[in-house]
């Protein structure tokens, strides 16, 4: 890369724009001398930098960077042994020490070091001059005076200077009041020489004996000081000389702080440099709305939406908007050539692609959505009028030197750019000399992306291999260009319609088109079909890609349809199981009223409870069938049937249902499931594991109804009968065995509970509980379970051919 290249391509401006971010000289030095790099591993680092400054900036960290100057100069001083810094020096280098010691202490964070690991190296290696800088601080005040604190010595020098001066001011002004108050031309005490004066009226001046230390402009005033101030003045000289020497050696002993850490205090330099280059970058990205490009080894190259920073930054400035192009170039096409009219945008491509290029190996992120770049060795560049009235160099002249400079020092990888390729000469010539330039360097295996309007040219770019051709588009109704670019086609120059649209008389465009070839006016015709049907295309892929899109949202609405005809089914079912529960009930409660024997009655009315848990609990395993056995389309997204399932559906509205004693319920607050010990007052204590929790109705939800306490039904009164349909079975695939081995006794115990209902609705006579040996502790607890259980009969530990004292068989009761 030469400096040649770097101005056809507006480095300088780009790095100009990226200075705007800046906030230190330090930092300012460092983007002035940026430049381009071939090496990947640096390249990446860079890039790996911006990028997390970038996020670190968006986060809303800072760094602290006002008002730092450049240390230079103080650091050569320092390198001077016996000289001092002088106050506005020490305040500076001690504001950097202070925000390089803020930026030490930011990333000395292990999270911070961790998710930032480029931002931190930076300032890995720097000393701590924590202690150094806390022997500085507020020595100097910020206006560069030498604070009293500063010493003990200057403290004293100072309050004695104070005493001092109020002595002689009381003296001189007793003078003028009292001795000689005509003499004296004004009732003030000023300074001449470092001495304490009063004016005097010059015609007066003998009437206050002392010595004479100066006139007023006008003469008529002479500044005296009194005969009986002068040893006071004296001892004020004196006190004031103290004075300055005690700055000088503060002064002296700070320097000697600074020089003893000179070293470190440079790295602070360095490193905030650094961060504040870094900075820079990250805030031109995120103005630009840049991304990190991707470098690869490969010589695949892809812009998709990219944009040249500076036609940007201009076109913001005037209200204007950029149009973004893309090209991809793979490994095996890696020569580009780009037609179209003039005024189309060619030249901004190949720019674009340049500069865009030399910002990812600077370690800038581009202003594109994506890329994907090579890393080049060379990036050669021949774009605009070299002309040179000086050296004697017409247009064209300029351009072959240039070119035979590349041809000379092309090495791969190189990224050779040429904008109007063999253009300034006779035209047959000049399309000779374009195929055979572009195809030198195809030859040398360098990517190149060459612009020109020689249809010879476009006519090889679509024969030669590993060629693309590509065109700048041209309105051909409002006859102006659109500025984007499309890969694949040819593109016509346009010269007549772009000369109509500025005014040219027709009577020479007509005669224009009388002496073109006829063998180009086929050629652009060509061109323009050709153009017309990759818009066809284009078109067609367009309305396709809306059909394919009208029929998916078809489809799904279609699928919310379903889902909410299902939803509407769930309901009603629900609705009707609700009303079939209630008559239920209300039938039973009323029956039972008749009942006068109350024991009778208790037991009734609890049968009748079981009927109407069962009637409920096998309603919603039917629902259930139903609903598995009618699924929802598969092309249902889930968000739309979500948004057709009704609010109250979700658990088949079991809260509808009444709770008793041993039913398993959810507590909602608490999230967690638990069996109901008792009800009183409109209040259920629940049993979650070994705690009990106290719990209202609109609290809890049933999960699952108690088995009943009786196989069979209690005899009801004459004229009052109950059946449970065959269709609402309970269970018929019971397994009379239950494992609750690893299990804690509580646990165990509720699960053997449950089973053990289970097993006597089923009918089963005896049933086997493995618990394992291990401690006894389950053991123990099972059979403190069945000790008195409602439906055990008696138990015992199982056979030895059937776990022996690790399992527990019980037989239940008839």
């Amino acid at each position: 890369m030469d400096e040649r290249t770097f101005k056809t391509l507006d480095f300088e401006s780009l790095v100009s724009l990226l200075a705007r971010h800046v906030q230190t000289p330090l930092g300012r030095k460092r983007v002035m001398a940026l430049l381009p790099s071939s090496d990947r591993a640096h390249i990446d680092r860079e890039l790996d930098r911006t990028t997390e400054c970038a996020n670190y900036l968006s986060t809303g960290g800072s760094f602290g960077l006002g008002e730092i100057v450049d240390p230079t100069d103080s650091l050569a001083e320092l390198q001077v042994e016996g000289t001092s810094l002088d106050p506005h020096q020490v305040l500076a280098l001690q504001r950097l020490v202070g925000a390089g010691m803020d930026v030490r202490a930011q990333f000395s964070d292990a999270e911070l070091r961790g998710r930032y690991r480029e931002l931190s190296s930076i300032t890995a290696g720097l000393p701590d001059l924590r202690r150094m800088l806390a022997s500085i601080r507020g020595k100097i005040l910020p206006t560069g005076e030498i604070d009293d604190s500063a010493s003990p010595t200057l403290r004293r020098i100072r309050g004695e200077i104070n005493q001092r001066r109020a002595r002689i001011y009381r003296s001189l002004e007793s003078l003028m009041h009292d001795r000689a108050p005509s003499a004296i031309q004004e009732d003030i005490v000023t300074i001449r020489n470092g001495r304490f004066v009063i004016p005097v009226r010059t015609d007066s001046r003998a009437q206050v004996p002392g010595v004479m230390h100066g006139l007023s402009s006008s003469g008529q005033t002479t500044y005296i000081e009194p005969l009986a101030t002068i040893d006071q003045n004296n001892e004020m000289v004196r006190l004031r000389e103290e004075e300055e020497i005690e700055i000088a050696r503060i002064l002296l002993e700070i320097t000697e702080a600074f020089r003893s850490n000179r070293a470190g205090i440079a790295l602070v330099a360095d490193a905030l440099g650094e961060i504040d280059f870094t900075q820079a970058k990250a805030r031109l990205s995120a103005e630009f709305t840049c991304v990190r490009p991707t470098m690869t080894d490969s010589r695949a190259l892809l812009l998709e939406d990219a944009r040249h920073p500076l036609l940007e930054d201009t076109l913001k400035q005037t209200g204007g908007k950029i149009v973004p192009i893309s090209l991809e170039m793979d490994e095996t096409h890696q020569t580009m050539v780009i037609s179209g009219p003039n005024a189309g945008g060619k030249t901004v491509v190949v720019k674009t692609v340049g500069v865009i290029t030399l910002m990812a190996q600077s370690g800038l992120h581009v202003p594109a959505s994506r890329a994907v770049l090579p890393v080049f060795d060379q990036v050669l560049a021949d774009i605009g009028d070299q002309q040179s009235i000086a050296a004697n160099l017409s247009t064209f002249t300029a351009h072959m030197r240039n070119i035979a400079e590349m041809a000379e020092h092309v090495s791969p990888p190189a990224l050779i750019l040429i904008d109007e390729v063999g253009t300034g000469t006779d035209p047959d010539e000049g399309a000779a000399l374009g195929v055979a330039i572009v195809d030198f360097f195809r030859r040398a295996s360098a990517t190149t992306i060459a612009t020109t309007h020689y249809n010879p040219l476009k006519t090889w770019a679509s024969q030669a291999e590993g060629v693309l051709n590509a065109s700048v588009e041209f309105d051909e109704e409002t006859l102006r260009p659109t500025y984007r670019l499309i890969v694949g086609v040819a593109g016509s120059s346009a010269g007549l319609e772009i000369a109509r649209r500025m005014n040219l008389p027709n009577e020479i465009i007509e005669e224009a088109n009388e002496w073109i070839d006829p063998a180009h006016i086929e050629a652009s015709d060509y061109l323009k079909r050709l153009k017309k049907l990759v818009d066809e295309q284009e078109g067609l892929r367009a309305a396709l890609e809306e059909e394919r899109q009208v029929t998916a949202d078809k489809y799904a609405l279609l699928d919310v349809e379903f889902a909410r005809k299902e939803a509407d089914r769930k309901r009603e079912f629900e609705s009707q199981l609700a009303q079939v529960i209630r008559e239920f009930t209300s039938e039973s409660e009323r029956l039972l009223k008749t009942v006068s024997d109350r024991v009778t009655a208790a037991r009734l009315k609890k049968e009748a409870e079981t009927r109407g848990a069962e009637l409920r609990r096998s309603a919603g395993v039917r629902l259930r069938k139903q609903v598995e056995a009618a699924p929802l389309p598969a092309t249902a997204s889930v968000a739309l049937i979500a948004e057709a399932q009704p609010p109250t559906g979700v658990e088949f509205q079991l809260d509808i249902a009444d709770i008793h004693e041993r039913d398993r319920v959810k507590i909602k607050t608490l999230n967690q499931e638990g069996t109901v010990e008792s009800i009183s007052d409109g209040e259920y204590t629940v049993l979650v594991g070994s705690l009990r929790f106290r719990a209202h109705r609109d609290d809890i939800q049933l999960m699952k109804a108690a088995a009943p306490l009786s196989k069979h039904a209690a005899a009801l009164p004459r004229g009052v009968s109950a059946e449970v349909s065959a269709e609402v079975d309970v269970d018929q695939n019971f397994t009379p065995e239950i494992k609750v081995i690893g299990l804690r006794a509580d646990e165990a115990s509720d699960l053997v509970d449950k089973f053990l209902d289970e097993a006597y609705m089923a009918g089963a006579e005896t049933v086997r509980i493995v618990h394992g040996h291990g401690t006894g502790a389950l053991r123990r607890a099972i059979a403190e379970l069945l000790t008195g259980h409602t439906h055990v009969e008696r138990f015992h530990a199982a056979p030895a051919d059937q776990g022996g004292s690790g399992a527990t068989v019980a037989a239940l009761k008839k």
